[in-house]
């Protein structure tokens, strides 16, 4: 769990959501704090700030092997199609990538993909179980700030869309970009010859779609919607030239060209 934990602690960075109408559901009657590396849509709603980087996703799958063991059923649903990953780091062998993933922080901040749908899913249930078990593990006065009840899930194509409204001042700006600087060094990303070499895929701090200061917005890889086989963004085999944020896309089963950035929803 430690790299997870990595993603939550220690910038503990959360975020207000505005004081506003609701999108799609009732006014929220207490305002709380958006999980960490989230910023908020509005007072139900927040968003990843980047792709989920592949650290986040091998913790997952380290909680899977730790309950059922690395040669269960559940962990091999888990995986991702690591054959897959030889059309973006091409020279390396889907075992040597698959090795380097699990061995090394070498892919720590690509953004995860080369899985299913379905794998997104119950990605996001794990993610939702993390949170659940951090927060129990707060004083009670820590966890009043957090909500009772939430999730993460893959937004809907609105909800996704909504991202080029949430404009952020120039403190905001600096708190992500040290955020990214910070996870850069922590995983050594100036050493990783795999991420560095890639014709393709670039981390997921590469960067920043200027006033709005999410990551990778556009281009590197698309990512999931609720809707299963649509994908919004933009990526690197069917890049978004023109930053249309409503523009969508399809795709069919795990590709290297589609990942995943979740909603955490504030439920009660």
């Amino acid at each position: 769990m430690k790299a997870y934990i990595l993603w939550l602690l220690p910038f503990l960075v959360f975020f207000k959501p505005p004081d506003t109408s609701c999108y799609n559901c009732g006014k929220q009657d207490t305002e709380y704090l958006c999980a960490s590396n989230t910023l908020p849509i509005n007072s139900r709603l927040c968003i990843d700030i980047s792709e989920v980087p592949a650290f986040v996703y091998k913790d997952y799958m380290a909680s899977i092997a730790e309950t059922y063991g690395r040669d269960s059923d559940e962990f091999m649903a888990a995986e991702p199609d690591y054959e897959l990953w030889t059309t973006v780091f091409e020279g390396t062998s889907a075992e040597e990538l698959k090795n380097k993933f699990i061995g090394s922080d070498d892919l720590a901040l690509m953004p995860i993909m080369g899985i299913s749908f379905e794998q997104a899913v119950s990605f996001a249930e794990w993610r939702t179980e993390a949170m659940e078990k951090y927060l129990n593990e707060l004083s009670k006065n820590e966890r009043e700030a957090f909500p009772k009840k939430f999730k993460f899930r893959l937004p809907t194509e609105n909800e996704w869309a909504r991202i080029r409204f949430l404009i952020q001042d120039k403190r905001m700006l600096k708190q992500l970009a040290k955020i990214a600087k910070t996870n850069e060094s922590s995983f050594k990303l100036s050493k990783s010859d795999l991420m560095n070499s890639s014709k393709h895929l670039k981390p997921v701090y590469h960067q920043s779609a200027e006033d709005i200061g999410f990551f990778n917005v556009f281009g590197n890889v698309a990512e999931m919607t609720s809707t299963k086989g649509v994908a919004m963004g933009g990526s690197w085999s069917d890049p978004n030239t023109g930053k249309v944020f409503t523009r969508s896309f399809t795709y069919e089963g795990p590709s290297t060209a589609v990942g995943i950035r979740m909603i955490f929803e504030i439920i009660e």
